[in-house]
């Protein structure tokens, strides 16, 4: 009976120990996120005009006056364009940069701090940086196309042409966030078993059949968790879109995160800027959830 209240007292000691270790995480989410996004939704239910914070009821006229609006389909549009292509540059770039890391080649220690670097630069750094270089009279990029390279009759001028503004902002995109991939990818890669492939090399399997039957297998989960996190950080992204383009020329780059921008700070209108971002919750939410129910229907599919 003794043994059992001890017990008994024990367990009530660890779960109030739990609560308490747990507590200021919550309290920290709850002010980072839930505060923030119960502030945005009510936000979206009223006129507010940024400056002078006068405010009326508005229902959902925001919501209703944001669908009617061409300009915010072609930047959930845009955000796509700017959101896909990214991802599965990023993806590729990735996983082929840690396969070759993982290597055992001279200077590879040096070559994984190296490979951080674009991680590590500020984005208006890094902005400011490829802006100068896509400049089409001086900077680097048409330099090496048009003269060293010849891969070009004449420069291009990358920021004022409304179809090649989206290609150097997803290039710089790439450029910055490959790294966080290859981490992902190289810390992977360094828990494979090495007996898979003393097995596969006896059975005489070549170097692709490794990749394909060892190598890609191994890698897949932490491709499917690297895919839905780069989606859902590309598409809520703004200062290096913004910072590149500023959502020029004619509205070329103008993605979500720069709309609500300009529709708080330029219209003045937080109202509707609210009614925004709730809409990109929702359209995130969607894409996660079809994600992740498809990845379990295809985990179903390769257990049978």
């Amino acid at each position: 009976m003794l043994g059992k209240q001890i017990q008994l007292g024990m367990r009530k000691g660890d779960r109030l120990f739990a609560f308490v270790m747990l507590g200021p995480a919550v309290i920290l989410l709850l002010l980072l996120n839930v505060y923030p996004f119960l502030t945005a939704a009510h936000s979206s239910l009223y006129n507010i005009h940024t400056v002078t914070r006068a405010t009326t009821w508005a229902g959902l006229d925001n919501y209703l006056a944001i669908l009617k609006q061409s300009l915010f389909w072609q930047s959930l549009w845009r955000s796509v364009v700017w959101t896909g292509p990214g991802v599965v540059l990023q993806l590729v770039l990735g996983i082929a940069i840690a396969l070759l890391l993982h290597q055992e080649l001279k200077g590879r220690w040096f070559a994984r701090g190296m490979v951080l670097f674009p991680y590590l630069v500020p984005a208006i750094v890094a902005s400011l940086v490829w802006r100068f270089m896509f400049n089409p009279l001086t900077g680097m990029v048409n330099y090496l196309l048009v003269d060293v390279l010849g891969l070009l009759a004449e420069p291009i001028a990358w920021l004022a042409d409304p179809t090649m503004a989206m290609v150097a902002v997803i290039i710089v995109g790439t450029w910055k966030y490959v790294p966080f991939m290859v981490i992902l990818f190289l810390a992977r890669l360094q828990t494979t078993p090495l007996e898979l492939y003393d097995a596969a090399r006896i059975d005489g399997a070549n170097a692709w059949k490794e990749f394909w039957y060892i190598t890609l297998p191994w890698l897949r989960p932490t491709i499917i968790v690297a895919i839905l996190l780069r989606t859902l950080w590309m598409f809520n992204h703004f200062d290096m879109v913004y910072l590149m383009a500023f959502g020029g020329p004619s509205y070329a780059t103008t993605t979500l995160p720069v709309l609500i921008h300009t529709v708080a700070f330029g219209l003045q209108q937080m109202g509707q800027a609210a009614a925004i971002s709730m809409l990109m919750v929702i359209v995130l939410f969607v894409v996660s959830i079809v994600y992740l129910h498809y990845y379990q229907r295809s985990e179903e599919l390769l257990r049978h």
